[in-house]
């Protein structure tokens, strides 16, 4: 269990760094909150994205380490399906590795390769040679040669190929310069959702004793070759491993050397997290890859897209690592004896200079001042389960915010993750989505966290701490009438104090707003839906589909915003949403159809705080244009951050893990009769 607890700490680390300088950073309205790190240092970002995927490297910037190609496959439609080059910039003082901001490459698309093939590496020549980009689907290959400025593709040519199914994963690499090997990760063809065959397949994908109906999707390792010069399949595909199920839906293959080490084979990748290695001589014996205790290493974070790296010596043995949120480094430590596996250290995060303070993806933050040294800090969860803290080494008029610690309850890092039985289906167990609000819950002067997430559960973790050293205990559910109280999932509750009782809102399993007061620390009492003035409730209806966890994801908050000491309420609202109903609400019917619609909802209380009434919500905005905060989720927090003389400001929490900061001055409304977007 001692060792456990090491591993468990060293994840939660993953995304700190150690630094000894901050510095202070004014806040500009309508945009990022810059990291408060010497040099600005922060996990390295894409935009408004929150998946990435390294698909190569080539040294162009520097000879000391290569600079990183990263694919962004999901997030604000501006941003998808872009290629960008992360320009490599120098080693920290702790090891990590320091770049740049990243720099689109413009892809070749618009001639030869029509549309987008399933999946491509970048791969360099040699060091210092041509670097090639080859995109692959299960029929065709199209190979294309990157410009020397590395900011794009100067020609493309195609090539069939055949033997395969889809490719989930692919690597390259050659010995002489013009004969490439590669491989690629290809399915077992499983259908992993299941069909709509029965009327309760339709309300879940378990059965009645929460065993999944689909089926669980596999992967193997194929090789192949291809002639550089003429562009000519010379081999056709070979089973690496056994069979195509060496790994769990898997994501992503790599090829690593260090013979000098031992090390010759394949490094295969999972969704969730799973690293497996596949000796290239004795491929049928393949096995985890371990940490530096010899002990199974995972990946932190959901949707592990792999790719070699190399070392500091140039051996080619290192791993890069993304998904969603940030990119990790692997560092190559040998050959596990015992068990004949490769170790490699703990990952270190991929560092960006003067960036953006980085949260992690779908963050959900919180401004409270956590250690009680007057400086609002940020305590915010994210879409791994975790709970971060960001402390405030400035003032709250200009706050120089550190990165990320984790905060611990129960002594060990909070990760909450709902495992196998989770809305979507078992392959999203180790996506938490960590809807924290962090809330003074039993007024004895400590702050506490009652949070809900993939779960749709409610629990409350009690600070047995002091102000200045909190102290959280392991979470409990939190119950009404002796049945723990549920909802719709990756719903941030809002809770303040009214009349001297805690009062608390959620999203109900009838995806409307629902009011509780607290009895006790773990109880709660059912005071009805919330309501408009006209008596209609409030619903978060998702104009996508309600089933299979379209409900829930909204984001609530309390707030006095208009200063008249009734309490309204803030919605993040998600894609495609629409409050208080389908046919009239916001932000979705402002929308044309292909557009997400994700925005921030104010509701006005027109009653009192004893018993709220509502007017249809309003849909704020930016200097009177529409909030840019990406495609999928937003969190918005009052906060007295920056300059409050025109009262109570916004921060709002991205999926691209990002903290956008907004002045109360510089925030409009429009209404569902105004004018719809063009």
């Amino acid at each position: 269990m001692k060792n456990l607890g090491r591993i468990i700490v060293a994840c939660s680390l993953a995304l700190t760094t150690i630094f000894t300088t901050t510095s202070a950073q004014p806040l500009t309205s309508g945009q990022p909150i810059k990291s408060g790190e010497n040099e600005g240092l922060s996990p390295l970002w894409f935009g408004m994205t929150y998946s990435n995927r390294p698909k190569g490297f080539a040294y162009i910037s520097s000879e000391e380490y290569p600079d990183i190609f990263v694919w962004i496959s999901a997030g604000f439609p501006e941003v998808r399906n872009c290629i960008f080059r992360c320009p490599f910039e120098k080693v920290g003082e702790d090891g990590s590795l320091i770049y740049g901001a990243p720099e689109e490459v413009m892809l070749p698309w618009e001639k030869k390769a029509k549309g987008k093939p399933s999946n491509f590496t970048i791969w360099q020549n040699g060091k210092g040679g041509d670097t090639y980009g080859i995109w692959m689907s299960s029929k065709k290959a199209f190979v294309a040669k990157l410009h020397p400025s590395g900011n794009f593709f100067t020609e493309v040519e195609e090539m069939a190929v055949e033997g395969t199914g889809g490719v989930g994963g692919l690597e390259m690499w050659s010995n002489d310069g013009r004969i490439v090997d590669y491989v690629v990760l290809s399915g077992d063809n499983a259908k992993y959702r299941p069909e709509d065959t029965a009327e309760d397949v339709a309300v879940s994908y378990y059965d009645g004793a929460s065993i999944y109906r689909g089926e669980l999707p596999y992967s193997g390792i194929f090789h192949s070759s291809f002639d550089l010069k003429t562009k000519v399949l010379t081999d056709d595909y070979t089973p690496i491993t056994p069979d195509n199920r060496a790994i769990l839906s898997g994501s992503g293959v790599m090829r690593v050397v260090d013979k000098k080490r031992g090390l010759d084979g394949y490094i295969m990748s999972s969704s969730l997290g799973s690293l497996k290695y596949v000796p290239a001589r004795k491929s049928d014996e393949y096995g985890y890859v371990r940490n530096s205790e010899g002990l199974v290493l995972t990946h932190p974070t959901y949707g592990a897209k792999s790719m070699s790296f190399p070392s500091a010596d140039g051996t080619r043995c290192d791993m890069i690592i993304g998904g969603e949120g940030a990119i990790y480094h692997y560092r190559f430590l040998g050959m596990d004896k015992e068990s004949g596996m490769p170790k490699y250290a703990e990952p270190k995060v991929v560092l960006q200079r003067n960036a953006d303070l980085f949260s992690g993806s779908l963050t959900v933050p919180n401004v409270v001042d956590w250690d009680s040294d007057g400086g609002l800090d940020i305590v915010s969860g994210n879409s791994e389960g975790r709970l971060l803290f960001f402390k405030n080494n400035g003032t709250n008029r200009e706050p120089a915010f550190a990165m990320s610690q984790p905060v611990y309850a129960a002594g060990e890092p909070i990760c909450i993750r709902p495992g196998y039985h989770v809305v979507q289906g078992p392959l999203e167990a180790s996506w938490g989505y960590l809807c924290p609000m962090v809330v003074d819950w039993n007024g004895d002067g400590l702050l506490d966290v009652v949070t809900s997430g993939s779960k749709a559960k409610y629990e409350l973790l009690l600070n047995e701490g002091t102000p200045t050293e909190p102290k959280l205990a392991a979470p409990h559910p939190i119950s009404c009438d002796n049945l723990e109280l549920w909802g719709t999932w990756r719903v941030r509750p809002a809770i303040a104090e009214i009349d001297g009782k805690m009062a608390m809102v959620i999203m109900d399993d009838d995806n409307e707003l629902h009011l509780y007061y607290r009895v006790d620390d773990y109880n709660v009492a059912d005071a009805g839906k919330l309501k408009l003035k006209n008596g209609q409730h409030i619903s978060g209806h998702n104009q996508n589909n309600e089933r299979y966890g379209q409900k829930g994801r909204g984001k609530l908050a309390f707030v006095d915003w208009d200063s008249d000491g009734k309490l309204d309420l803030l919605i993040g609202s998600v894609k495609r949403s629409s409050y208080p109903s389908p046919e009239r609400g916001l932000p979705f019917v402002r929308f044309k159809r292909k557009q997400t619609g994700m925005q921030v909802m104010l509701l006005r209380n027109v009653g009192s705080n004893k018993n709220m009434k509502f007017e249809e919500p309003v849909q704020l905005q930016f200097r009177g244009e529409d909030f840019y905060l990406g495609a999928h989720s937003n969190a918005p927090t009052p906060c007295m951050l920056g300059d409050t003389s025109g009262g109570v400001n916004l921060l709002v929490g991205c999926e691209s893990g990002k903290f956008f900061f907004f002045e109360h001055d510089d925030i409009t409304t429009v209404t569902m009769d105004e004018k719809k977007s063009k």
